[in-house]
């Protein structure tokens, strides 16, 4: 009897061992080769799955966002305004491995798409979509009163977006100094700054 595959579920451990890989040896150094052994299965089962080695970084790409947002909507669910953006930010920083993980992902693809137009595209459509989501949660404060109504709810999105891609880098090059402590006391701070109380 053949054997039943979980199409879903292989992706999913290809994309795992995508990650780990990126992290262990960086975008340039991962290849199709090495993500088979560490996933343990062929290329030719990665070839089924994927088209290329640009099609697995994007997919990798596009489940760390996912994963990033599904994770903010269950941290945010009934909460509200500014404990809802700072509960989301949290979850959007590299505060444990998982997430540092991601972060190694997202920084390595945002690396590579430099000099890559359709790499730069799907990126761009990636920050389009979490803008939105950082919108929702910036109008919300404004909202309750707790972020000053007046404050161009656009600028805070494009400070709240540097400072989580900055902490996220720094997290990765110097790990040392930007624990995951000092990247809470940061987005306290912003958050301290931005609030009309």
């Amino acid at each position: 009897m053949p054997k039943i595959v979980d199409h879903d579920q292989r992706r999913q451990e290809v994309l795992a061992a995508t990650w780990r890989v990126i992290a262990r040896v960086g975008l340039d150094a991962t290849t199709i080769r090495r993500i088979a052994d560490e996933a343990g299965h062929s290329v030719g089962v990665l070839t089924h799955y994927f088209k290329d080695k640009e099609d697995i970084l994007i997919s990798a790409h596009l489940l760390a966002f996912a994963r990033a947002r599904a994770r903010i909507v269950e941290a945010t669910e009934g909460r509200s305004s500014l404990d809802a953006l700072r509960l989301a930010m949290l979850e959007a920083l590299p505060l444990d491995e998982e997430r540092l993980l991601e972060a190694h992902v997202d920084v390595s693809f945002l690396g590579h798409s430099v000099g890559n137009a359709h790499l730069r595209e799907i990126r761009s459509t990636s920050n389009a979509r979490s803008r939105v989501l950082w919108g929702g949660f910036v109008a919300q404060a404004q909202d309750s009163g707790e972020v000053c109504r007046d404050a161009d709810a656009s600028l805070i999105v494009d400070e709240i977006k540097a400072l989580i891609e900055s902490l996220s880098i720094q997290a990765i090059i110097d790990p040392e100094r930007m624990t995951p402590e000092h990247q809470v006391a940061l987005v306290s701070r912003f958050l301290a700054r931005i609030s009309s109380s």
